[in-house]
């Protein structure tokens, strides 16, 4: 019991340890490592990253960018190099990480050659044409690839997001050297792209572990979310007041249409009668008190 539980535990810690980068370049702002022990020469420019974080990823245009890495596995030992690149044009080709000398068996290096017709092919490049691994795949500009290389001292592998893309066995790559270079093969300088997190494992990296390396750090899909429409408010429009009426004026009889009704209308003040006074014109009359006498039939004179 015991024995398998070591067994268990050396297995975990191997599988923790490969997935722990020796150097890791995060580009956030400086040229620095992420335990700031070393950095690359030069001076950078500084764009927004995959996750569109400012100045946190790396621009190179036709410019490379050097630095001295004791990390870097010797001759034919394991390795694996991970990197996001963005291509900011394809119609050239992209030198996209190296090292070594330029001899054949001697080099390291990862190219994505210019595009035709939407195609292009990635290299991984050993230097002699029979210790290349070359393999043909889409490319579209200003789009972020998670580019990674392995190699266990025999087999050569490429994946790109996390899914292989070609392995190879039986290549010897004896690179020497300490001097890892980004937008540069050998001496030559060709690149237009923007370079984020680049990581170095001394160990090569199983299918596993360079699928869970891609899902860990992708850009997060934003799910879009279903529109829902908004509810629509119904206006009521009031109806438009319209003024009443003015009441009509009222008609005062004249003293014909008085006579008519058959009434006869006589205004007294102070006992006398006012001649001339009738329902016609009792509104003009002054203020004060006031006798009216009603009598049927036509007005005595």
């Amino acid at each position: 019991m015991k024995k398998l539980l070591l067994s268990l535990m050396f297995v975990s810690f191997l599988n923790t340890n490969a997935q722990n980068p020796v150097q890791e370049f995060t580009f956030n702002g400086n040229m620095n490592s992420a335990d700031n022990t070393i950095s690359f020469l030069g001076t950078p420019v500084f764009v927004n990253d995959r996750m569109g974080t400012p100045k946190s990823a790396l621009r190179l245009t036709n410019k490379a960018y050097q630095a001295v890495v004791g990390d870097l596995p010797q001759d034919n030992k394991p390795k694996t190099f991970s990197v996001w690149v963005k291509f900011n044009a394809v119609t050239a080709a992209n030198y996209i990480l190296g090292y070594g000398t330029a001899v054949n068996g001697q080099y390291f290096g990862l190219i994505q050659q210019p595009a035709v017709s939407g195609n292009s092919d990635l290299s991984l490049v050993g230097w002699g044409d029979t210790n290349n691994v070359v393999v043909s795949v889409p490319l579209i500009k200003e789009t972020w690839y998670f580019y990674s290389v392995t190699y266990d001292g025999n087999v050569s592998k490429i994946y790109r997001n996390g899914e292989l893309l070609k392995s190879v066995e039986g290549i010897q790559r004896s690179a020497k050297g300490y001097i890892l270079n980004i937008g540069k093969l050998n001496t030559a300088t060709s690149i237009s792209a923007d370079i984020d997190d680049l990581r170095l494992y001394t160990v090569a990296m199983t299918d596993e572990q360079v699928r869970e390396a891609y899902n860990s750090s992708k850009p997060a899909v934003s799910t879009p979310q279903p529109q829902v429409a908004s509810p629509i408010k119904k206006t009521v429009t009031a109806p438009a007041k319209t003024s009443a009426p003015a009441p009509a004026a009222p008609v005062t009889a004249s003293s014909n249409e008085a006579n008519k009704g058959g009434k006869n209308i006589e205004v007294f003040s102070q006992g006398k009668k006012l001649i001339g006074t009738d329902a016609s014109n009792i509104t003009d009359l002054p203020e004060g008190t006031y006798l009216i006498k009603v009598t049927n039939g036509t007005p005595q004179k």
